[in-house]
């Protein structure tokens, strides 16, 4: 583009219309790479329990759509780990871990290791942990209707 054709863009009013058209563009060309980047996660929901007053704190992660050990045993480990916010308490002891965890006809079966049964400071009660965790599950996976959970093999509480 020559300065004469500049100028006469500028005469002709048109170098609004051409900025609108640059800016639009780089939208769509910015919104696209979004897309392609944000689809390979799921915003997940994450509750924990509030060390401070008894009340619950939400937490929101985005986690990959395909990791290689399943969609809800790697949201199950991030329970695991704990919040990322202070002044939250652990579900669990922090070594527990999943031993084996599948989804027939809608129900999960989740079984965590021993370590679950041990207290510390800073952890919840093992039935509210429990009850917590199956609330979590339930929350973020629709196709799950109920969760069994099992402490190396053993139903974790009788009905």
């Amino acid at each position: 583009m020559t300065a004469k054709a500049t100028i006469n863009m500028l005469k002709n009013k048109s170098l609004p219309i051409f900025i609108i058209s640059l800016v639009i563009i780089a939208v769509f060309v910015l919104s696209f790479f979004w897309y392609t980047v944000a689809k390979d996660y799921h915003r997940r929901t994450f509750i924990f329990p509030s060390a401070d007053n008894g009340k619950y704190i939400i937490e929101y992660r985005n986690l990959t759509k395909k990791p290689h050990q399943g969609e809800i045993q790697f949201y199950i480990d991030e329970i695991l780990l704990g919040s990322t916010v202070e002044r939250t308490k652990r579900l669990f002891a922090p070594e527990t871990r999943v031993i084996s965890c599948f989804e027939r006809d809608h129900v999960l079966y989740l079984n965590l290791s021993s370590d679950i049964l041990q207290m510390g400071d800073g952890v919840i009660e093992i039935r509210e942990g429990t009850e917590l965790l199956k609330k979590n599950i339930l929350r973020n996976f629709s196709k799950i209707d109920s969760v069994e959970i099992y402490i190396d093999g053993k139903s974790a509480f009788e009905k």
